[in-house]
């Protein structure tokens, strides 16, 4: 089997792409230039995809607009119709993505029914949709991450990054920090 990881350079997609090769698939990653200001996460993509020896490529996109503090208009639906017509061309099974319970209350395109939506969609071309981690809170996907001995170092969760440092007061700042520091206590 061969799947197509959309590779943000953060913690879920690592843990993804780490679960795809330890399940023996063939991987290949893209990463989107989309505008962001936290375009230091395309570093962050670019190193997992090489720590993992995979191929990797980063699509070029118009901006996406920003609606709210970490949410961009549709972003999740534009990654997913490229991704799949990604797979489709090149005789790709899987595009896996990196949604999890955590991202349900900000992120629309991050909910079950919308990827239901989507995996109906990418039928048509024969590429299945798998969101392994949807129903997973983030402390267990960073349970999963050390599990699977995902490179924590080489991902960045920032959104509104300081230079080359993480600022540590947007949301997904408070949500992987939060996360990292109940698994390292133990916590469900």
């Amino acid at each position: 089997m061969k799947a197509i990881v959309p590779l943000s350079g953060g913690i879920d997609s690592a843990v993804v792409l780490a679960g795809c090769i330890g399940s023996d698939f063939e991987c290949a990653t893209v990463a989107f230039d989309y505008g962001q200001p936290h375009r230091i996460e395309l570093q962050y993509a670019a190193r997992l995809a090489e720590h993992y020896g995979v191929p990797h490529e980063v699509v070029k996109l118009q901006t996406i607009p920003l609606v709210s503090e970490v949410v961009f208009a549709g972003r999740n639906l534009v990654f997913a119709s490229i991704a799949i017509a990604m797979a489709h061309a090149r005789g790709f099974d899987v595009v896996a993505f990196g949604c999890n319970e955590s991202d349900w209350f900000e992120f629309p395109d991050c909910r079950p029914p919308f990827w239901a939506a989507i995996e109906a969609c990418a039928g048509a071309y024969g590429v299945t949709v798998k969101t392994p981690l949807i129903h997973n809170p983030k402390t267990d996907v960073i349970k999963l991450a050390l599990k699977l001995r995902v490179p924590l170092e080489l991902t960045w969760s920032c959104y509104q990054p300081q230079g080359k440092s993480p600022c540590r007061k947007c949301l997904a700042c408070r949500t992987r920090d939060v996360a990292i520091a109940q698994v390292k206590e133990g916590h469900p």
